[in-house]
């Protein structure tokens, strides 16, 4: 049987210091979603045809789009359409942060952090980018707008592994090992100074982590 194809989606997980350490900001989903029903997620979902036009039209330094198709350069190689993908992801993740949260994000802020994607035999399947987003605590903030959430809210990292150990919440694989990754430098400051090796997970392992530094 063909593998129903992954649709290519954006993540984007808003981090900012916190009293308990590490905060990221997180949605909790309806249970009447098909796909993801009930679990804690980040702000973010598939690309639409308008992203690669808005993308290729983004104001973006030469150095950003480079760095990002460097970043990304182990999943989308160094062919001719890596800036378009680039800014394509770019522009998805800024439309989906403000449609979900209402914030409205710099795209030169979203740093490329890694990709999941759906195991076959999923009767959905997303090919998802996540990139990681500062903010800070003294400025702007997202908030909860989204329908597809009975709530969005900033939750201490620690807090969130620590109620899905308790079975009070529930993280799909990639959230939960984002976040034990996320949890360990211990400040936003340690977590963007890794910029760590993006390969792509396809079968829900994320294998060794913390992963290797570009």
């Amino acid at each position: 049987m063909t593998p129903v194809p992954a649709r290519p989606a954006v993540s984007v997980i808003p981090l900012r210091d916190g009293p308990e350490g590490l905060e990221a900001f997180v949605q909790h989903r309806q249970l009447t979603m098909d796909f993801a029903a009930g679990v804690v997620v980040f702000p973010g979902g598939r690309c639409d045809p308008s992203d690669r036009a808005v993308g290729a039209a983004l104001p973006l330094p030469d150095s950003v789009v480079a760095e990002h198709v460097r970043r990304w350069s182990g999943l989308d190689g160094t062919t001719d359409d890596a800036e378009l993908l680039v800014r394509t992801r770019l522009a998805t993740g800024v439309r989906e942060l403000a449609e979900e949260t209402g914030y409205v994000a710099d795209p030169t802020d979203l740093l490329p952090w890694d990709c999941w994607v759906t195991p076959e035999g999923a009767p959905k399947r997303f090919d998802v980018a996540f990139f990681v987003l500062p903010v800070e605590r003294e400025g702007p903030q997202p908030v909860h707008l989204t329908s597809e959430a009975v709530d969005s809210c900033w939750e201490a990292i620690t807090s969130l592994l620590a109620d899905h150990a308790a079975g009070d919440v529930r993280l799909m694989t990639p959230t939960r090992v984002l976040l034990e990754e996320l949890r360990d430098p211990g400040t936003l400051a340690s977590v963007l100074a890794l910029q760590p090796v993006i390969t792509g997970v396809r079968d829900d392992r994320a294998g060794v982590r913390p992963r290797l530094r570009q």
